[in-house]
């Protein structure tokens, strides 16, 4: 794997990082997958970045977008049910509303090779019908979590993963969140450049809530409107541009590596880390024994509360119970690739939180 030249901010990062890797491992057949992986996205970039006319340019933009509009029915459907939560906020709801979240991140352009992902037209009822899909479910510790923040300073922080839909629920269970008076500002952390296909960007984010804005629905206008209004009064923050997002690095090297952003997200009481590329990076890409705890998985990594919201698409996990993937495995020989199941992982920074679903 060839080092970076030309004038990327983040040129020092990777390069950095390719020179510590010893020669028997710095190829794309022989590195790690998880570092391998991130080389590729992160050279397909580097031939736009050097050109002077394509150095701004999305090459997925078009597949995002498109997994956005064809959303539209499952929108509709999730505003008419969220106007009947506003009037009666309970942990309930917010339960839900995880879960929602957490389907949202099926619709996944790298593992679908690019091909139309379209949620179906119920969403709330499929997140309840999905419900055995869930294999870790640890949504009543990360409610307990944001019922014991200081609503009026609390920020939590999304690290997100897809455009379209999911990034859609995204704001939906942000909304949730400052309605309810449970959080003070909900912070996105967006990836720099065009990344594993279906990564929310920067302009991704600007970009949806532009077409909310603009669509002939009055409930999708109402919402843009709402939203972008939520940036400008700092409710909904773009965090800055932060390139160790797409960087190789295992997210418990993040104090070394990048000591700002660490210290930033130890200010927040909660940071939801969304799919599975941040799952990977948060258990190192390491294969742990599956019943090993999500806490010890992490390696020290703990700047704050965090969760995880992510289904099932690399066969890496933790925090099963015992005999819990021998039965999966049994039902579906291929369910740690498909996408099929889901998990909702916690780690609390202290051992306040004593909730569990398990």
């Amino acid at each position: 794997m060839k080092t970076f030249k030309g004038e990327a901010r983040d040129k020092k990062l990777w390069n950095d990082f390719l020179n510590q890797q010893n020669n028997d491992s710095n190829s794309f057949l022989k590195a790690c997958w998880l570092y391998a992986e991130c080389y590729v996205y992160r050279r397909l970039y580097y031939f736009f970045e050097n050109h002077r006319i394509l150095k701004t340019y999305d090459y997925f933009s078009q597949n995002k977008q498109k997994a956005f509009t064809i959303s539209v029915g499952a929108m509709l459907n999730v505003f008419e049910v969220l106007q009947s939560m506003k009037s009666h906020i309970s942990d309930d709801n917010l339960k839900l509303l995880l879960k929602l979240n957490l389907w949202g991140n099926r619709c996944d352009l790298s593992i679908s090779s690019g091909k139309e992902v379209k949620p179906g037209d119920n969403p709330f009822e499929l997140a309840r019908n999905l419900d055995k899909k869930i294999i870790v479910d640890e949504s009543c510790k990360i409610i307990e979590c944001l019922n014991h923040a200081d609503r009026k300073n609390s920020v939590i922080e999304f690290i997100c993963d897809n455009a379209g839909y999911e990034l859609f629920t995204d704001f939906i269970l942000a909304d949730y969140l400052i309605e309810s008076k449970l959080v003070s500002k909900v912070r996105f952390n967006l990836k720099a450049m065009p990344w594993f296909i279906s990564d929310a960007t920067f302009n991704d984010f600007r970009w949806s809530l532009e077409y909310m804005k603009n669509h002939s629905s009055p409930v999708l206008r109402e919402y843009g409107q709402k939203w972008q209004a939520f940036v400008i009064g700092n409710k909904f923050e773009l965090a800055n541009v932060n390139y160790f997002w797409t960087s190789p690095y295992e997210y418990y090297r993040m104090p070394e590596i990048d000591p700002e952003l660490h210290k930033r997200l130890s200010k927040s009481h909660l940071v939801i880390f969304k799919g599975d590329l941040n799952y990977r990076k948060l258990i190192s890409d390491f294969s742990w024994d599956c019943t090993e705890s999500f806490k010890t998985c992490l390696k020290g990594f703990q700047p704050t509360n965090l969760c995880s919201l992510r289904t099932i698409k690399a066969d890496l996990i933790c925090g099963l119970l015992e005999g819990q993937s021998k039965s999966l495995e049994k039902e579906n020989n291929e369910w740690m690739i498909t996408g099929e199941f889901g998990t909702i992982q916690f780690a609390a920074k202290c051992d306040c939180f004593h909730n569990s679903d398990r």
